[in-house]
């Protein structure tokens, strides 16, 4: 993975450990492509939460939801790129690893809410 350091610029969340440039429209309204992410090391998620993700080798943010069965769902905010949701069903073998909560002003809604 490609990283670059970057010069604090603006107002930093309280909690926010690190920061990831956000590259795509996948997560908006609530993070603008060419914009920036600021993420807590807290990987305590409740259901539709955003997080940072590994799932297997691949690093997402994604809204999070998981079933009473422990299937686990990572959806986009933006419902238009809904074909980049991720399913990873409990009996995959496919290993997912938060890095973080994404901090945010406030919960999205999941998708059908």
């Amino acid at each position: 993975m490609d990283y670059e350091y970057r010069k604090r610029t603006g107002r930093v969340p309280a909690g926010a450990a690190f920061s990831v440039g956000v590259s795509d429209d996948s997560m908006e309204p609530a993070l603008r492509a060419g914009g920036v992410m600021y993420v807590s090391r807290d990987c305590d998620l409740v259901p539709g939460d955003v997080g940072l993700f590994f799932v297997g080798e691949e690093l997402v943010c994604r809204q999070y939801a998981e079933d009473s069965e422990g299937n686990i769902y990572l959806f986009v905010l933006n419902r238009r790129r809904r074909d980049l949701d991720i399913t990873v069903p409990a009996a995959s073998g496919v290993n997912v690893a938060c890095l973080g909560k994404v901090l945010l002003p406030q919960r999205p809604p999941l998708p059908g809410d």
